[in-house]
Formats: C-alpha cells, sequence, structure tokens
C-alpha cells in the first residue's frame, strides 16, 4: 500500500511540472517518488522502513537531476530547433503593402506582426490580401500571397 502512496506523490509532481511550475524539479523528485515506489512494491525495500524509503528518494532525486538538468536545459533552449512551427502553412491577412525586399506587415491570429514576401520577385500584395506563412525567421514572417 505505501508503493501506491509513493506513486501517487510521483504522479502529483510530475502533474506539477507538467501544468503549475515548469522548470524548479519537481520532473526529477516525481521520477524519484515513482522509482521508489515501483522498488517497494518489488520487495527491494520493506514497506515498513520509511527511513530507506526516504533515502533512496533523496538520493535518486539528486542523481537524476545531477544526469539530466543539463542535457534537458540544453535540449529546452536549443537554438536548432525550429520555433513557431504552428505558424507555418496557416493564412494571414496584410495590414501593411507587401512588395519586394520591403518589411510589411500581417495579422494572423488577432496579432500583427512584421513580414516580407518570402519571393522578392512576387507582386505587390495591398492591404486585404490573403498570404500563407512559408516561415517564420525570428519575429518576421515570411509570407507568400494565396
Amino acid at each position: 500500500m505505501v508503493s501506491v502512496y509513493w506513486l501517487l506523490v510521483g504522479a502529483g509532481l510530475l502533474a506539477l511540472e507538467a501544468f503549475g511550475v515548469p522548470g524548479v524539479g519537481f520532473l526529477f523528485a516525481g521520477l524519484a517518488a515513482i522509482i521508489v515506489g515501483a522498488v517497494v512494491e518489488l520487495g527491494v525495500i520493506a514497506s515498513e522502513n520509511m527511513v530507506a524509503q526516504g533515502a533512496v528518494f533523496l538520493v535518486t532525486t539528486t542523481m537524476l537531476a545531477i544526469l539530466l538538468w543539463k542535457q534537458l536545459k540544453g535540449w529546452r533552449l536549443n537554438p536548432n530547433i525550429p520555433q513557431y512551427n504552428n505558424i507555418v502553412g496557416t493564412e494571414a491577412v496584410v495590414t501593411q503593402p507587401l512588395m519586394g525586399d520591403r518589411v510589411g506587415e500581417v495579422r494572423w491570429s488577432g496579432t500583427l506582426m512584421r513580414a516580407k514576401l518570402a519571393d522578392t520577385t512576387a507582386a505587390e500584395l495591398p492591404v486585404g490580401s490573403i498570404v500563407i506563412v512559408r516561415k517564420a525567421d525570428g519575429n518576421l514572417l515570411l509570407v507568400a500571397g494565396k
């Protein structure tokens, strides 16, 4: 029965990480709690030995943090991961004319964003034109006429 408590605590900590307070380390503590629950369930640690369970929990949390913190942080902040994938392929409306290599403006999902034509040889797109977002380059959208 003690193992169920550890598993519930682990699930709660993982939920905190996912929905509440990310970046604090609840991920490591949640995984450690699940590991302790599994170890108790397998009988490696007696369910009455709370001191051993607490020690395994603290050591496992620390080891997971040491082993995974840098890797997870690097993965989360990796500049090579393309950002704004949900924008590419969607429609926007021109709010400032787009022509040649000049920067104009479009309204995408209720937000005004700087934009340029993806093909600088394309004809001018006046205000009100519908465009398709081809690429997001930082805070600049590269668009093409629909």
